[in-house]
């Protein structure tokens, strides 16, 4: 008799522990569906890209004008190329070009080996090739044809490009952002309208831009130039800018 009593507390905590574990059960059970719920509502998005563009007239020009001398003596050939390149960039600057515009470019020497063209084989003799060429920004664009006249009537024989830029972009790329800015939201607005909800505030906000250049001069004959008046037509430069956003979904 007394036995059977010292059990019947131990059935009691048994039964409470169990309901204790099934009332925690419950409550980790319940716990994820919340937070899943909270995190469906709180990605709803609708994400587009803007683009905007815009043309300007450029107001500066890069040239690169060189020279290439050849001769069996490399001391005669760096000699010429030196001596040609020096009355290069005196006529460049004496056609408006400030010095410090003025920059080296390239500087290079290497032999060449003569081949017989019937027997393929080496003939014994080399030339050498000293080629120099410099960097030229030209500020006022008016002057562009007259510093290529300049540099050719000086000795230049290779023009390895010319092409266009806007000293100061930052006006146009203003007008650029604005215009991809109400792009995307036009993009974004219609979206939303098109399934039904309301447009938020933007989540996150990128944006990525370029400038699309003139044609680089494009010359014949280096020598028949020389010759002849440089004839330069600038045109515009566009400028983009692309913005990708993210706008949240209010209701």
């Amino acid at each position: 008799m007394q036995s059977s009593n010292l059990l019947k507390p131990n059935f009691v905590g048994i039964t409470a522990a169990v309901a204790m574990c099934g009332l925690l059960i419950f409550a980790l059970a319940t716990a994820p569906v919340a937070a899943q719920g909270q995190s469906d509502s709180s990605t709803r998005t609708i994400s587009v890209s803007g683009s905007g563009e815009v043309f300007g007239p450029p107001d500066i020009a890069y040239i690169n004008l060189g020279v290439d001398v050849a001769d069996a003596d490399a001391g005669k050939a760096i000699a010429n190329a030196n001596t040609t390149l020096a009355a290069i960039v005196a006529a460049v600057s004496e056609a408006g070009v400030a010095e410090a515009d003025i920059q080296t470019a390239n500087y290079s020497v290497y032999p060449e080996d003569r081949y017989d063209p019937q027997t393929g084989q080496a003939t014994g003799e080399r030339i050498y090739h000293v080629q120099l060429a410099v960097n030229v920004t030209v500020r006022d664009i008016s002057k562009t044809g007259a510093v290529i006249q300049a540099g050719l009537s000086a000795g230049a024989n290779s023009i390895n490009g010319l092409s266009f830029g806007i000293a100061d972009m930052k006006s146009l790329e203003e007008q650029a952002r604005k215009a991809a800015v109400a792009d995307a939201q036009n993009r974004a607005q219609q979206l939303a309208d098109g399934f039904g909800v309301t447009l938020g505030a933007p989540v996150t906000i990128s944006e990525s831009f370029g400038s699309v250049p003139v044609p680089m001069f494009n010359r014949d004959m280096v020598a028949q130039a020389a010759s002849v008046p440089v004839q330069i037509n600038p045109g515009q430069l566009s400028v983009s800018v692309q913005v990708n956003v993210t706008f949240a979904i209010a209701g």
